[in-house]
């Protein structure tokens, strides 16, 4: 409960859905060339099968709240009725769905690799009209990565329910994934109209938010990749909060019993293309569950980097807008109602609006 995981990782669970008949198997050339340019693109109906989302939710309901449900979003991110990650840990079916199903082979034809390994799955359910709060907040998903910015990388979003961005359901700036440390010249609004069974991806360089248009009980599901040989690289100059979102990959929060420059691999960052490896699907080996002082210790040192004598962020650091270039790029900003000050990248502005 209070790690969030299993260490057992689901090493008993076997794949049981015949994903060539419930799933498309190609990615179409301009669906490549989408993905390519602007950062975004919908596979249209590339889940066949709709009774396996149905199953999906399902099972998402069945599984037991962690302390990211239970303290997390009940007390800092209220506006969540449910946020989960690493549920391949503690599900069979999801562990299906991330590591035996189709992302990984759509991943290497996006990404253009042979190999493609999970780094995360996630829950995010909100509370709808009982939120207190329904507010864009708009960041690059590369703040959450283990790896560094320049790794290739793609999210797939799997809604339990028909959305678009009248629901307040994901938009992005067009190509804003080409440089996460900057914005387009030129600001152009993506709104996918996602049906279920589509599925929405994004790189995670791209800038986005949900709309904060209708304040709909959204309720889906993240599987998060990257490509090829990739290293740990996430240290202390990444923004260490305000959600464990952003340091669950840090050296003594994660079980993965990685150092910074360590190859990602192994159970906690599994192959799933060409094929899972067999050694990969078992407990996290010596897992050692995160604990008040490693986060402490962690917290403490990012921050520390953050604050330099000039008041801009250091350069380098990695942060909800993207990576500090130019310090003089960036400002000071709170975050929503927080009041909490975090560096915001100045050409977004207009954006944030």
């Amino acid at each position: 409960w209070w790690a969030a995981y299993d260490s057992h990782n689901c090493e008993s669970c076997n794949p049981r859905i015949d994903w060539k008949s419930a799933s498309r198997q190609k990615v179409g050339n301009h669906e490549k060339v989408d993905f390519s340019v602007d950062g975004v693109v919908v596979l249209k109906g590339a889940i066949m099968d709709e009774a396996l989302i149905a199953a999906l939710g399902a099972e998402c309901d069945r599984l037991s709240n962690t302390f990211l449900t239970s303290i997390i979003s009940k007390f800092l991110l209220k506006f969540y009725l449910r946020y989960e990650h690493r549920l391949e840990t503690r599900s069979e079916i999801l562990r299906d769905w991330a590591v035996h199903g189709p992302f990984g082979k759509w991943a290497a034809q996006l990404l253009n690799t042979s190999e493609v390994r999970l780094y995360n799955t996630e829950l995010i359910f909100h509370r709808g009209s009982e939120s207190p709060t329904c507010k864009p907040a708009w960041h690059r998903d590369t703040v959450a990565a283990p790896f560094a910015p320049e790794v290739p990388s793609v999210v797939f979003n799997i809604y339990l329910h028909d959305i678009d961005a009248e629901s307040d359901g994901l938009i992005y700036v067009r190509r804003s994934h080409l440089d996460p440390s900057s914005m387009p010249e030129s600001i152009d609004i993506i709104e996918p109209r996602i049906s279920v069974g589509d599925v929405l991806v994004h790189s995670a360089n791209s800038y986005h938010t949900t709309s904060g248009r209708g304040c709909f009980k959204r309720r889906s599901l993240q599987f998060r990749y990257f490509a090829g040989t990739a290293t740990l690289a996430h240290g202390p100059l990444r923004q260490a909060g305000p959600i464990p979102w952003t340091f669950a990959h840090a050296p003594g929060v994660a079980p993965h019993g990685l150092k910074l420059g360590d190859v990602l691999q192994g159970p906690w960052y599994p192959l799933v293309h060409p094929e899972p490896l067999e050694k990969e699907q078992r407990s996290v080996p010596e897992a050692k569950p995160w604990g008040i002082l490693s986060l402490g210790r962690f917290v403490s040192e990012s921050i520390s980097l953050i604050n330099t004598s000039t008041g801009k962020p250091a350069p380098g650091f990695i942060v909800m807008d993207g990576v500090v270039k130019n310090p003089e790029e960036w400002h000071w900003k709170p975050m929503g109602d927080t009041g909490m000050m975090l560096p915001s990248l100045k050409k977004a502005a207009w954006v944030h609006s």
